[in-house]
C-alpha cells in the first residue's frame, strides 16, 4: 500500500501505456517487503530536462527512460557508466549524492539472455537490424562480450555508416560493416552470419503482420534474436522456427533491465524468476483482449 513514506522509481517515455515495467517490478518490490513502487509517466520531448529536474527534487531514487529520450538522458547526467559513454544513450538515472548518475543496462540485458540461452557470442558473426538506440547499444555490447564482427543494416544506409565509423573510432580494432536494409544484401550476409538481432521495433504490438527480416533471408544455421517482447512470437521468430532456426524473444531483456533498475536505485537484487513469469502471465492477459 502506497502511504507518505513510499519511495518511487519511474519509468519515463512517449509513448509510455504500453510498457510492462511498472507490472512487474511492482510484483518483485511487493515479493522483497519494499515500501518502494514503480509509476510511469509519459514525458513530451521537449519536457524531458523539466521532468527529471522535477523527479530529483521529488526525491524519487531513480528514472528508467525509454524512446524517446535515451540520448538526451546520456546528455543530461553529471556521470555515465562505460556503456552509456560509449554509446551517448542512456535508460536509466540514479539520483545519488546530489549527482545524477546514467547507465545503460540494455545491453547487460541483452548479454543475459544470450547467456540464458546458452548462446556464447565469442568469435561469432552478428548482424544487428537498426541503428538507432537499441542498435547502437548492441553493437558496442556484442563487440565488448567477444564477437568476431558486426554487420549493421538499416534502412537509411548513412545511419548505418556512420555508427560504424564511430564503433571503429571507439574500438580500433572492432570488425564493423555497415549495409542497406534490402533483400538481396540481407541474403548474401546471413548466409555467412551466427546470430541476428532484430533492434528495432518492427513487428511489435500492434503490427504483428511486419517483419524487418524476409523469411527467404533466414536459415537453420541462425541464432535468430528479436528485442520485441510482445507479442511474444514476433513474425521474425515464426518464421525462424519455420525454418529451423533457434530463437530468443524479448522478454528476458526487457526483465534483467528492471533487475538492474532495482539493484542500482534500491541497493537489493530483486527475483529475476518471478519477474519473469509475472512479465509472461500479463502478456498472454494482454493478448487475450
Amino acid at each position: 500500500m502506497i502511504n507518505a513514506s513510499t519511495k518511487f522509481i519511474a519509468l519515463i517515455g512517449d509513448p509510455i501505456e504500453h510498457s510492462m515495467t511498472p507490472v512487474i517490478q511492482n510484483e518483485a518490490l511487493e515479493a522483497l517487503g519494499l515500501n518502494v513502487r514503480n509509476i510511469a509517466f509519459r514525458v513530451r520531448r521537449e519536457e524531458f530536462k523539466e521532468a527529471v529536474y522535477g523527479a530529483k527534487a521529488l526525491g524519487i531514487l531513480g528514472l528508467m527512460v525509454t524512446i524517446p529520450h535515451k540520448e538526451t538522458a546520456a546528455k543530461i547526467a553529471d556521470e555515465l557508466d562505460w556503456l552509456a559513454s560509449l554509446t551517448g544513450s542512456a535508460n536509466l538515472l540514479h539520483f545519488c549524492n546530489d549527482k545524477i548518475k546514467g547507465y545503460n543496462t540494455d545491453g547487460y540485458g541483452a548479454s543475459q539472455s544470450l547467456k540464458n540461452a546458452g548462446v556464447d557470442v565469442v568469435g561469432k558473426k552478428v548482424a544487428i537490424i537498426g541503428a538507432g538506440g537499441a542498435g547502437r547499444c548492441l553493437c558496442f555490447q556484442m563487440l565488448l562480450d567477444g564477437a568476431d564482427c558486426v554487420h549493421v543494416f538499416n534502412r537509411t544506409y548513412e545511419k548505418a555508416l556512420q555508427l560504424a565509423e564511430e564503433v571503429k573510432r571507439k574500438l580500433p580494432h572492432a570488425n564493423v560493416y555497415a549495409h542497406r536494409l534490402g533483400v538481396e544484401e540481407l541474403r548474401d550476409v546471413l548466409s555467412n552470419v551466427d546470430i541476428l538481432i532484430n533492434a528495432t521495433s518492427v513487428g511489435m504490438h500492434p503490427n504483428e503482420d511486419d517483419t524487418p527480416v524476409p523469411k527467404v533471408c533466414l536459415h537453420r544455421h541462425l541464432v535468430v534474436f528479436d528485442i520485441v517482447y510482445n507479442p511474444l512470437e514476433t513474425r521474425l521468430l515464426r518464421e525462424a522456427s519455420e525454418v529451423g532456426a533457434m530463437t530468443i524473444n524479448g522478454v528476458d531483456m526487457l526483465v534483467y533491465t528492471n533487475v538492474k533498475a532495482v539493484e542500482i536505485c534500491v541497493g537489493v537484487q530483486p527475483s529475476f524468476e518471478l519477474m519473469k513469469q509475472r512479465c509472461l502471465q500479463e502478456l498472454r492477459k494482454r493478448a487475450l483482449h
